[in-house]
């Protein structure tokens, strides 16, 4: 997109409009303060409240671009420090003196249009794609059976394929689809110099990347030179690894498909969190809101954040104190923290990082600025967390990180009322893959069978690396009935998944057991029912899904009590 969209440029304006119509409630708010600091001239406690408002209005007014405003309230509040930093009373001279910096404020609440500059609200915004996913493959060539079982075996993992003839159509097809990726055998473009400028042509004038993968029955630098000149962006020899072809399938394609950034920002200001808010949900970001410093903790024990937004100054706790409360909580220790303030104090700053803030980004910032630098403290707080908590080789939750996934979403499940199923999946005779056809093709089976589970199980449910062979997946709000037809449904695609080795092609397996909550309502005890169902299904043949109520009440783990 283009700046921001016409919906939410109105959106802003409203958030303006409605900052304005409230500025004389914090002008009130102001005044009796300025009028206790001159009837109690000694009272330190009211000076330190006045500056923390003539502060929060001068952040404000930056952000909706009041520039007026912003500095006049600056002005007050660098006298207002003065008098703090001094443990000045207040003479008549410097009440005098109050009273003509609140008296400004007052003017300019009074009409705050007449002293703005209208080029001062405008909210531009660099280019900020959509985030969609990129499904859309084009195997271009004719019918042949190497096109039909590509085209089979990527739709096994949710690619939506077509089958070109010629290149007459491609065009048509690129211009209605987006986001697309194009597989060819070499003999298309084999001593054909003008069908391979045509290629790189479509390549180079589309105005969004189209990947090219080229595949082929040789392997000698010459066909790899023609492919690369042809834009070719990977090359494959027949017969096509699948699982490596997948992989590179997903790299050219799934680069923009991630999970949107979820912010969690924290402010009493509820003008300023809107329009924050709203800046960061139209760069595609999930935004959760704190007006109450006590609820943060509740909040990052829900919901994980991969970034922390937070004002400066907040009544009952300030930012630096909430920073460092939030530090001293082992899971949290890693979230990276922003502090978002009209503060301009490097000392305060600085002090402000040494407590556990990641950055201070100072007010009034261009929205621009704001979405850079909040995506990316959160894209390097998810890798950081990717690499603690995932299995190296299949990009899962690991063991214990599922585990503890399990207990939360129970405890989710118990407040919600909601129903939660546990599947526990083991790959049948994995052995024998090792030991007849290698390490290495095992390590693909693993790859593949977890590529499946992402791409079938929504972004909602949970997978997992239980060990070795085994997995787990968590199914939120989802019954037994639904979860075995899902379960089935993945299990009938990833025995027909063609694996490639050495030795020659071969399918493989899987069998599952399921156990729901609230049929069994602690963690544990829906752990090892879902394990024990899932040993009744290799003990019964195989390649199947076991629900641990089918199995006899002798053999069924009893459910725990409340």
């Amino acid at each position: 997109m283009n700046g921001i969209s016409e919906k939410t440029n109105k959106k802003l304006f409203e958030l303006r409009k409605d900052y304005i119509r409230k500025l004389p409630g914090r002008y009130n708010v102001i005044k009796k303060l300025s009028v206790d600091a001159t009837e109690n001239g000694e009272s330190i406690a009211t000076l330190t409240d006045l500056r923390i408002n003539i502060h929060k209005m001068a952040g404000s007014a930056a952000t909706f671009g009041l520039e007026a405003l912003t500095e006049a309230a600056k002005s007050f509040e660098v006298y207002i420090e003065e008098l703090l930093s001094k443990n000045k009373t207040l003479s008549g001279k410097s009440s005098k003196e109050l009273i003509r910096h609140l008296q400004n404020i007052r003017e300019i609440c009074a009409d705050p249009e007449k002293y703005t500059d209208p080029s001062d609200v405008i909210y531009p915004i660099s280019d900020f794609s959509d985030k969609q996913e990129k499904k859309i493959i084009f195997v271009l060539g004719e019918k042949d059976s190497i096109s039909k079982d590509l085209s089979e075996q990527l739709g096994y993992f949710g690619y939506t394929v077509d089958i070109l003839n010629n290149f007459s159509t491609l065009k048509n097809h690129m211009q209605e689809a987006r986001n697309e990726l194009l597989i060819m055998n070499t003999d298309v473009i084999e001593n054909k110099p003008m069908t391979a400028a045509a290629i790189k042509k479509i390549k180079d004038d589309s105005n969004r990347h189209l990947g090219i993968i080229y595949f082929s029955d040789k392997d000698d630098f010459n066909v790899r030179l023609d492919c690369v000149k042809a834009g070719g962006d990977d090359f494959f020899t027949i017969p096509l690894d699948v699982s490596r072809l997948i992989d590179r399938v997903d790299s050219l394609t799934n680069d923009e498909s991630m999970n949107p950034y979820h912010i969690l920002i924290v402010d009493d200001d509820q003008e300023q969190v809107s329009y924050y808010a709203l800046l960061l949900q139209q760069a595609g970001m999930i935004t959760s809101v704190a007006s109450d410093p006590k609820k943060v903790l509740d909040i990052l024990s829900e919901s994980k954040p991969d970034l922390i937004l937070m004002d400066m100054y907040m009544p009952t706790c300030d930012g630096t104190e909430l920073a460092a409360i939030i530090r001293q909580q082992e899971a949290f220790v890693s979230i990276p923290i922003v502090f978002l303030s009209f503060e301009s104090n490097k000392d305060i700053q600085l002090e402000a990082i040494r407590l556990g803030a990641d950055d201070f980004l100072t007010k009034p910032i261009k929205p621009s600025h704001l979405i850079s630098a909040v995506a990316s403290k959160a894209e390097r707080n998810r890798q950081l967390r990717y690499f603690m908590e995932r299995d190296s080789l299949t990009g899962l939750l690991n063991h214990t990180n599922i585990k503890e996934a399990l207990y939360n979403e129970v405890l989710r499940a118990k407040r919600t009322e909601v129903n939660l199923c546990f599947g526990m999946i083991d790959i049948d005779h994995f052995k024998n893959v090792n030991d007849t056809h290698g390490h290495m093709s095992g390590d693909r089976v693993l790859k593949s069978l977890s590529r499946l589970l992402q791409d079938r199980l929504r972004r909602t449910d949970i997978i997992g690396r239980y060990g070795g062979e085994e997995f787990a997946v968590i199914l939120l709000n989802t019954d037994i009935q639904n979860a075995e037809l899902i379960m089935n449904n993945i299990r009938q695609s990833f025995s027909q998944i063609r694996q490639i080795s050495t030795e020659g092609d071969f399918y493989v397996t899987f069998s599952c057991g399921l156990a729901c909550f609230p049929e069994f309502k602690a963690a544990a005890d829906l752990n090892s029912a879902a394990d024990q169902a899932l040993y009744a299904a290799k003990d019964s043949g195989r390649n199947k899904i076991v629900n641990i109520s089918d199995i006899s009440g002798d053999e069924s783990p009893k459910a725990a009590q409340d």
